[in-house]
């Protein structure tokens, strides 16, 4: 038998492209294999950590060109990976379309995106939404943790049961957390720049932004930040995403004193709608408490996008919490019974009692007036027992 029947795993691939990017890439036994799928795991855990600061404006603003070429380092560590996949695959095409490898592409896809001259992609709204598709980058911690356990012989499964199975567990965790996260921020939390600044009536304030979109929060406020003298949460009067301008009145006397007369433009200045998911650790929050079945109340999606996330994170919920349970009714049983299956025990010790039992029910002595054997029911013929095959 192949060591790799043996363990349980798949079938070796036939070596394609250099041999020793092949071992690295496809041989689960080689040193290589392993130092460079740990790696490449590291780097997962360190794109997603750094993909949720990034959502942080007080991480974010002071450091903007360390997120910046991280991403450019991180996102090349992957395009290697996905090259090399390319040239040691026989069927490249198989591999390009096929689930895995489609999460490979649109994981390194949004940023080349980006870095295109491409007319449709220049919308922030767009950038916005292709940096969703990042996240999936995840999903390979799940596919590294299943290789992992088809890996393992069937006596290293016995061994550290609990081990494997809560490893496993925090994976599937670690991945729902930061997926439902980043995709119920990037539904609620809803910005644009602003490009000018005037008084409309009043104690009325008129923002200009080409990037109006969507619906107003039902608290019908919203917060600009980047104006230096207009900042802050205002009433929101008229959203007019046709028109390109949020109108909204100023309660505060200091801002009342430094209303523009005239029209003012703006360089650096942003709207946003009134939201608690101001960022992706902040969305975590709501993503735990929601995959608990807490429900604190505290933060809950008014969008439809977001609504559509929530209800996906609440079946997460169930399926996470009905995995953990089973790993610790298996980790109680082996501590109080010695086995994770207290039930399949029970049957083989029942099998192998009637089995017992039959074999010592089994007459002795042969009888010349029986037609067929009594032990393996074949006829025989009048010569006696031992006559038939």
């Amino acid at each position: 038998m192949k060591d790799s029947e043996s363990h349980g795993a798949q079938p070796e691939k036939v070596p394609h492209g250099p041999l020793w990017l092949f071992r690295a890439i496809h041989e689960p036994h080689s040193k290589s294999y392993h130092f460079l799928h740990g790696f490449l795991n590291i780097i997962i855990f360190v794109s997603a950590i750094l993909g949720a600061l990034e959502t942080v404006d007080s991480i974010h603003s002071p450091h903007p060109e360390f997120f910046h070429w991280a991403e450019y380092v991180i996102v090349g560590i992957f395009t290697l990976e996905y090259i090399a996949n390319l040239i040691t695959t026989k069927e490249k095409m198989k591999y390009v379309f096929s689930f895995w490898g489609m999460i490979d592409l649109l994981a390194i896809l949004p940023t080349f995106l980006q870095l295109a001259n491409i007319s449709a992609l220049k919308s922030a709204r767009i950038l916005r939404v292709l940096r969703v598709l990042r996240v999936l980058r995840v999903l390979k911690l799940a596919r590294e943790a299943l290789q992992k356990m088809q890996q393992t012989t069937a006596a290293e499964k016995r061994k550290s049961p609990l081990a494997m199975n809560l490893t496993i567990y925090f994976l599937a965790l670690f991945s729902v957390v930061i997926i439902s996260s980043t995709l119920v921020y990037f539904a609620e939390f809803t910005t644009g720049p602003v490009q000018s600044v005037e008084t409309s009536r009043e104690a009325h304030l008129l923002f200009r932004s080409n990037d109006i979109h969507g619906e107003l929060a039902p608290s019908g406020k919203v917060t600009i930040t980047g104006t230096d003298k207009w900042d802050g949460t205002f009433e929101v009067k008229k959203w007019s995403p046709e028109e390109h301008f949020i109108e909204v009145l100023v309660a505060d006397p200091d801002i009342l004193a430094e209303m523009p007369k005239e029209q003012v433009e703006t360089k650096s200045a942003h709207w946003q709608k009134d939201s608690p998911f101001t960022s992706v650790p902040a969305s975590s929050w709501w993503c735990v408490v929601t995959l608990t079945t807490v429900g604190y109340g505290d933060m809950f999606p008014v969008t439809l996008p977001g609504r559509i996330v929530a209800g996906v994170t609440m079946f997460m919920g169930l399926a996470l919490f009905g995995m953990l349970m089973n790993i610790i009714g298996k980790a109680m049983m082996a501590a109080l019974f010695g086995s994770e299956e207290l039930e399949d025990d029970k049957k083989a010790a029942a099998a192998t009692a009637a089995s017992t039992a039959a074999t010592a029910a089994l007459p002795t002595e042969w009888n010349p007036g029986w037609r067929h054997c009594p032990t393996c029911g074949h006829e025989h013929s009048q010569t006696g027992p031992g006559s038939h095959n």
